[in-house]
């Protein structure tokens, strides 16, 4: 395969061979391979798009969801986490069109409807709606690469397999998905856009577009989607910069995804941002108290455990000498008070994003899961590449989902007895994945016990599918 003198590949266009995501740092794009074009949900989106359209797309685009193995609610505050891309996925037929408008189309036509969209007029009303994520993706290539120019209109039809609401990133999928759309629009109408594209760059910017949307999210659902190795699980680091290492994943077991029959939208309900805005001000408070130094107001618990000196693996039991083990909760006027701060400076700083009024923050509990999970995720990826103890990690999922359950309170009545069953029938670890609040559980499960396990749970979720690691997004030319 083609490279530049750095080593780095190009992205190629005119080979017959299926190149991975993992094989460049920069986005491929590809022939599509005659046996994915025949399989009957290729064809069915492309003539969806012609009859939609009376066209032809040029291009198809794919991206995956992902099962955060675990590492819960710890991305926005600076710390690992260890996700896998799954084979379910978003993938997007493709062309430009001459109308300037974004015309969408789904191959669902039940859930979701038929949309044009003026690019010049974006708006993201709450709560958000399916064809909102694709205006995220498109805005975030237009504002970094193509301010001033005039908006270029494209014909997009849809179809996901990953489940709305389930936790299992479908939306930044959707995302993802509508970026590489428009990157490889722009580029064929205007060459505005030079390539390769380099996939941090775009795993970056896609961070920061789906925040369009109001959600305050951490950055793993992007990046697992972009980065993705098959075969492979991520170890990916947010600071000092992005950055993801495979972690290879024990043989002899299976993973399994299971839907516990409740959906949950994370952007449409205050609980995400919420838990954002309550580790930040648990960091204010550990720095006020500990008298870090060079701490500005809304840092990460990253910044104020580094800046301690306070090993992680310490840093969840000295939390009780910093917070009144007394006091379940805070009020805003207790901590204004605290941190000497004034009422505006307080909603500014962590409240803008959050739409539903606060009354009462744990601090206490939503950092003691933080630095905690934290230290699980090192500890998972540490047994993975030694041990490979599936015992230990499994007991490093179980104790996740306590956490997440007593301390994040992200957790569901319906998540909780699924992950009890699951362990029931032969799991050996069951935690929930995603934002919680609903959706699926992750189980870790000898492979010799996954036919049982299988069988059982089908009857038990909305879906139950075996998992292993896909590779990230891809783009494929199909004339």
């Amino acid at each position: 395969m083609p490279s530049n003198e750095q080593g780095q590949l190009h992205l190629i266009v005119g080979t017959n061979v299926i190149m991975s995501s993992m094989a460049s740092e920069n986005v491929p794009v590809i022939y599509i391979p005659e046996e994915l074009r025949q399989t009957d949900r290729i064809q069915r989106l492309v003539k969806r798009f012609e009859d939609k359209f009376g066209d032809k797309p040029v291009f198809l685009v794919r991206v995956p969801g992902r099962v955060n193995i675990i590492g819960e609610h710890i991305d926005y505050v600076g710390y690992s986490v260890l996700p896998m891309a799954l084979k379910q996925d978003i993938v997007m037929a493709v062309s430009v069109n001459s109308t300037g408008r974004i015309e969408l189309t789904n191959l669902d036509q039940e859930n979701y409807h038929d949309e044009s969209i003026d690019p010049t007029g974006l708006e993201f009303p709450q709560p958000p709606q399916w064809y909102h994520y694709f205006q995220c993706g498109y805005r975030g290539i237009v504002d970094r690469f193509c301010n001033g120019q005039p908006p270029l209109g494209l014909n997009v039809a849809v179809h996901g397999t990953i489940p709305a609401g389930s936790g299992l990133s479908s939306s930044s999928a959707m995302v993802c998905a509508a970026a590489f759309a428009t990157i490889i629009a722009f580029h064929q109408k205007t060459n505005m856009l030079s390539i390769p594209i380099n996939k941090l760059e775009i795993t970056q910017l896609c961070i920061k577009s789906e925040r369009y949307i109001g959600t305050d999210s951490g950055g793993m659902d992007q990046a697992i989607a972009l980065l993705a190795e098959e075969g492979s699980a991520k170890y990916i680091e947010f600071i000092p910069e992005l950055t993801a290492v495979n972690v290879r994943l024990p043989e002899g077991v299976d993973f399994y995804v299971s839907h516990c029959g409740v959906s949950m939208n994370k952007a449409a309900t205050a609980h995400y941002n919420t838990r954002v805005a309550e580790t930040r001000l648990a960091a204010a408070v550990i720095a006020k108290r500990l008298n870090i130094s060079g701490y500005r107001l809304g840092d990460q618990l990253w910044v104020v455990q580094q800046a301690s000196a306070i090993p992680l693996s310490q840093m969840g039991d000295r939390l009780a000498e910093i917070f009144d083990q007394d006091k379940h909760s805070y009020t805003r006027t207790e901590l204004v008070a605290i941190l000497g701060i004034e009422n505006d400076e307080m909603e500014r700083t962590f409240l803008s994003r959050v739409s539903e009024p606060i009354h009462e923050f744990r601090l206490y509990q939503r950092a003691r899961h933080a630095y905690e999970e934290a230290f699980r995720v090192q500890e998972f990826r540490r047994v993975c590449e030694t041990t490979a103890d599936i015992n230990r990690l499994g007991q490093l999922m179980n104790d996740s989902h306590q956490s997440c359950r007593d301390l994040y309170e992200c957790s569901h009545p319906k998540l909780d007895q699924l992950v009890t069953s699951a362990l029931s029938y032969g799991a050996i670890g069951s935690r929930l994945t995603g934002a919680g609040w609903g959706g699926c559980i992750v189980s870790l499960v000898p492979s010799n016990k996954s036919q049982t396990f299988e069988a059982q749970m089908n009857k038990l979720s909305k879906f139950n599918v075996r998992s292993g690691p896909s590779g990230g997004g891809l783009i494929y030319k199909l004339f």
